[in-house]
């Protein structure tokens, strides 16, 4: 008993010492703030990062820094006013991020090397965690923010402008690789490589990103499965989206506008499955979506609107639902290759349905047929569409619809609406 009051008396004493050391702790082992400017003592970012310790946070004021390198091996945040420019001078990285909970923002960061055997970047991670990118401004780096082995980091409301030329010196906007449960929130990418690039990452948030004008794709995924993307806009890329090698993503509300060339996609969808592609705008790209080697997809209330060609269903393209979208003022709805198919397509609307409603039910009468002779020809033979709308196709088409047994597949909704879906 007596041995049990000592003990309480030892640990009440030990208990009231560490609370007055964390009360009184002397100055020197609190974070700080360390404020960096022109003309002060402490004019350099890098002389800053040397003398921080973990927790401190740099303030810099106004200005243009001339830093070269910034290697960051301590836990600490970097901020700057309006109109701070911090510039690598074509080293390496601008920023090189070696440390978990490393939070950066307000600056503008310029001037990453160039190189053929490194992927140099205005910032750059490599095995860390909780790290922070904020209202950042990338302009002249060949990648924009690289992220390689990461957990639980943001890059939020930023921008990435790049040097790209072509595909082979160019980098990525934002690039991640073999990195999880990281966020990807309101930024900008233009003149990259590809706006956004991800591999072997998984359970990503990727939500109201800008990316356009960029050499490539908007946004290329790799073996990334687990994914959500939603209310992007992919404008005006060699290719909107590429989705390959990957399974569990949710693609839901972006927008694939413009991304028009000679074999340009809105979305290209290779080798995935059980996935699903809902309330998303597809407008004025050549191919809305290309879909090769797809299983259990649902596209859910979509808009094809404007296209070459909607949907491009290849042969090896099985068990998927296409339900309740509206195709409108599309070249070619619906396009493949095969003459049979195990997709399903059922009560979208079609503009250029020509059924009728006689029980008043908003529901066509009669099936649609979604492939055309002409659309499919073109499929298989894709140098015919230097025909498009010459008489021979016009006389075929006349005999299509005077003889349906033509067509040569069984493609068909069974059950189409007769008015877009709103």
């Amino acid at each position: 008993m007596q041995k049990s009051k000592q003990f309480q008396k030892l640990f009440h004493h030990l208990f009231i010492s560490l609370l007055f050391l964390l009360l009184f702790l002397p100055n020197s082992y609190q974070a700080r703030t360390i404020t960096v400017c022109k003309g002060c003592s402490l004019d350099s970012l890098k002389q800053a990062i040397q003398i921080a310790n973990h927790g401190d946070r740099i303030h810099i004021k106004t200005g243009i820094y001339k830093e070269g390198f910034l290697p960051i091996t301590k836990s600490i945040t970097i901020q700057g006013e309006p109109g701070v420019t911090i510039d690598g001078l074509k080293e390496k990285h601008v920023f090189g991020i070696y440390q978990d909970h490393v939070k950066i923002s307000d600056l503008k960061v310029i001037g990453s090397g160039i190189s053929d055997l490194a992927e140099y970047a205005g910032i750059y991670t490599e095995k860390v965690k909780h790290c922070h990118f904020e209202n950042l401004e990338l302009l002249d780096n060949v990648y924009g923010f690289y992220l390689s082995e990461t957990e639980n980091c943001t890059i939020k409301n930023s921008s990435s402008f790049g040097n790209a030329e072509n595909e082979v010196l160019g980098g990525n906007g934002i690039h991640l690789w073999s990195s999880s449960n990281n966020r990807i929130l309101g930024n900008t990418l233009e003149k990259h490589r590809d706006g956004i690039y991800l591999e072997f990452s998984e359970h990503l948030e990727i939500f109201n990103n800008l990316s356009k004008d960029n050499i490539r794709y908007g946004m290329h995924f790799m073996f990334s499965s687990e994914n959500s993307f939603a209310k992007n806009t992919f404008k005006n890329n060699s290719a909107g989206v590429a989705v390959m090698y990957s399974k569990k993503i949710i693609m839901e509300e972006n927008q694939f506008i413009e991304n028009w060339g000679e074999s340009s996609n809105g979305i290209l969808l290779k080798d995935i499955s059980e996935s699903t592609l809902t309330k998303n705008t597809f407008e004025g790209n050549t191919i809305a979506v290309f879909a090769d080697g797809i299983t259990h997809i649902n596209f859910i209330d979509n808009d094809f609107i404007n296209n070459g060609w909607g949907i491009k269903i290849l042969g090896n393209t099985d068990h998927n639902r296409i339900q309740n979208n509206n195709f409108i003022r599309n070249v070619f709805d619906i396009s493949t290759n095969t003459k049979s198919t195990t997709n399903v397509f059922f009560q979208n609307y079609w503009d250029h349905y020509e059924g009728y409603d006689l029980n008043f039910d908003q529901f066509g009468d009669v099936p649609h047929k979604t492939i055309h002779f002409f659309g499919y020809w073109i499929a298989v033979y894709p140098f015919l569409m230097i025909l498009y709308e010459s008489p021979v196709v016009l006389f075929l088409q006349g005999i299509e619809k005077a003889f349906p047994i033509v067509t040569p597949i069984e493609f068909e909704d069974k059950q189409p609406r007769m008015k877009e879906r709103i």
